[in-house]
Formats: C-alpha cells, sequence, structure tokens
C-alpha cells in the first residue's frame, strides 16, 4: 500500500478548533466532492499533549491501493479541481510550512482508532521506542521513499486501556510524539 502523510499547518490566527471545523465542515467535503479518494483520514493535533507544535492543525493520511490510483489523484489535481482545493486551502492553512511524504505500509491492525500517535524517526532505533508502552497498537512504521532526514513516521493507535494521566507521562518522556484524534 502507498500512504502519503500530510502535514497540515492551520493558520497561525486560527485556534484548533477553528482550524478542525473549517476542514470538516467545508474543505473534506469539497475534496471528496472533486477527487476520488480510496482514504482520506484527518489526524487533528491534540493540543493539550503537543504543547511544542505551534501550527501542525493535522496528519492526513491518503491511502493508494496502486500506483495507478495515485497517478489517477495526481491528473484530477492538476486540473481545475485541483485549482479549486488549493484555493480553498488558503482560507484555512499555513500552505508554506506545510509538507508531505510517501510512503510504503503494511498496515498490523485492521481496526480504526479514534485517537493516535505519529512520530518522525530519522534513525533505526526510533522504530521501536514505544513498544512496550502498554495501550498501544502499532499501526505502521510508515517507511519513507524520498526524503533525506526522515527514514518513517511511526504510527500507533491508542487503547481505551490507555489513560489520560499514562498519555501525559509518555508525552513528557518522549516530547517529539504527535497525539491525534482521528476523523475519517
Amino acid at each position: 500500500m502507498i500512504k502519503a502523510l500530510a502535514f497540515i499547518h492551520k493558520k497561525h490566527s486560527l485556534s484548533i478548533e477553528e482550524f478542525q471545523r473549517y476542514y470538516e465542515t467545508k474543505h473534506s467535503p469539497l475534496a471528496k466532492s472533486l477527487l476520488t479518494f480510496e482514504c482520506y483520514e484527518r489526524n487533528y493535533t491534540n493540543r493539550d499533549l503537543n504543547g511544542s507544535l505551534k501550527d501542525l492543525g493535522s496528519i492526513s493520511i491518503f491511502k493508494y491501493g496502486s500506483e495507478k490510483s495515485l497517478e489517477a489523484v495526481a491528473e484530477q489535481m492538476s486540473s481545475s479541481a485541483g485549482d479549486m482545493l488549493r484555493e480553498d486551502e488558503l482560507n484555512f492553512m499555513n500552505v508554506l510550512l506545510n509538507f508531505y511524504v510517501f510512503t510504503s505500509s503494511s498496515e498490523n491492525q485492521a481496526s480504526a482508532f479514534q485517537r493516535k500517535i505519529f512520530y518522525i524517526a530519522k534513525n533505526k532505533k526510533d522504530f521501536n521506542m514505544l513498544e512496550s508502552q502498554r495501550g498501544l497498537q502499532k499501526i505502521s512504521d510508515n517507511l519513507v521513499s524520498d526524503h533525506n532526514d526522515i527514514i518513517g513516521i511511526p504510527e500507533y493507535g491508542i487503547t481505551k486501556e490507555m489513560k489520560a494521566e499514562d498519555l501525559k507521562i509518555i508525552a513528557e518522556q518522549f516530547p517529539g510524539l504527535i497525539f491525534t484524534n482521528s476523523f475519517s
């Protein structure tokens, strides 16, 4: 499976709630009406646990079953549909800060999680740093195929077994983690 993970930054003037409301009520429906998605997931950052992340609003995930599917969406994005989406992005995104990576992924968990943790892995030892944490299930290593510094973006689902206090402890232990709430 091919996954594109898009790191979407909100306009500085918007709260995370305003950003999420616009994304869910305006941009996402517009994108779904113009493009053919196999999977389109928005993972909004949790401000209570991500104190150091100023304007990262979402890690959006686009999944493609094949290169052909990816090419179809790329073709749609090069049309007037893509122009409409890029114009709408200016209403709520800080487009200059946005970036995306393509990953090759095999997902370990079939179930959907309402809350997730992501982090940027720059070396191989980073891939397993959360393995011993109770209440987390690894979804994917999300191996990055075309980036000089990032080798993967491990993705974990937070289970119901995980308590809020445990999440705060993990956030303090590993300040580079990105805690999110998922919508698809």
